[in-house]
């Protein structure tokens, strides 16, 4: 009785392994392959569930036309579309969905590439103390090839809003890319992009990402722990308004191979200094 209980258990385990039958493996969704249909779409609830404030928030996402263009809407408590909706796990944990085809169609105006992103409202300055703070996890159809960026602030300079950061993911790892950019947007005072390493990642793995600026000095930080500090150049301009954004951002242009999706909770920015 013994030798069939211990195989019995065997043959168990071994299937639940074989279908994902483990509890951590019930947390997390399956990887989509596209959009989801409007029948589910009706079942979900907006991702602004999982927003703390959620009416400093703007929503970036595509048209579908290159002729629309990118689509900006305010956060309400109503807003959800097959690009922004929520996620909810097993342990009852709330998630902002992002969802985003890269051959999608409606860029921005200077973009490379569509997103489905938020914009926050409130600007700041690099002589400020701010921070943005999130938890999240990613799915794709192309992981080895997907390059998206995952949150990121901006300078409004005098030509157009440059990234002076931007936390990317490509080929399971996490870049800061950080530019010196001066007062055009433009033209980088070094010439360079600065890449920092906050580690690899998996498909499914949370991971917690803080940016903190404190007069022109970045700290980037991963799971608690400091990765990397930069000193932006004296000729990056420290009186022009930045913003806060987090989402996807692809990288990869038009691209019809790749599907993502970006699940984000705990979504934060300080402004108070504190």
């Amino acid at each position: 009785m013994k030798k069939i209980f211990l195989s019995c258990t065997f043959i168990f385990l071994l299937l639940s392994f074989s279908h994902g039958g483990t509890a951590d493996s019930q947390k997390f969704p399956v990887i989509e392959t596209h959009y989801c249909s409007q029948a589910e779409l009706s079942q979900r609830k907006s991702g602004s569930c999982a927003l703390e404030n959620y009416e400093q928030w703007n929503l970036q996402y595509p048209s579908g036309t290159e002729e629309g263009g990118m689509i900006n809407a305010g956060v309400t408590e109503e807003l959800k579309n097959r690009y922004f909706s929520l996620y909810t796990d097993a342990e009852g944990k709330n998630y902002m969905r992002f969802s985003l085809d890269a051959s999608d169609k409606g860029k921005s105006k200077n973009g490379s590439s569509v997103r489905s992103e938020l914009r926050h409202l409130n600007e700041w300055t690099l002589a400020d103390k701010t921070s943005l703070e999130y938890t999240f996890f990613l799915t794709s159809t192309d992981f080895s090839s997907a390059k998206f960026t995952v949150g990121q602030f901006l300078q409004k300079c005098d030509k157009k809003d440059s990234p002076l950061c931007r936390i990317e993911v490509e080929n399971g790892m996490i870049t800061a890319k950080v530019n010196n950019y001066e007062r055009d947007g433009t033209t980088k005072t070094d010439g360079k992009t600065h890449n920092y390493s906050l580690g690899s990642i998996l498909q499914k793995q949370e991971v917690t990402i803080k940016i903190a600026v404190d007069n022109k000095v970045l700290n980037l930080y991963r799971d608690g722990k400091k990765y990397a500090t930069h000193n932006f150049h004296e000729n990056v301009e420290s009186t022009y308004e930045n913003y806060y954004k987090a989402g996807i951002y692809y990288q990869n242009k038009d691209s019809p191979k790749i599907f993502s999706e970006v699940f984000i909770r705990d979504l934060k920015v300080n402004l108070s200094g504190d």
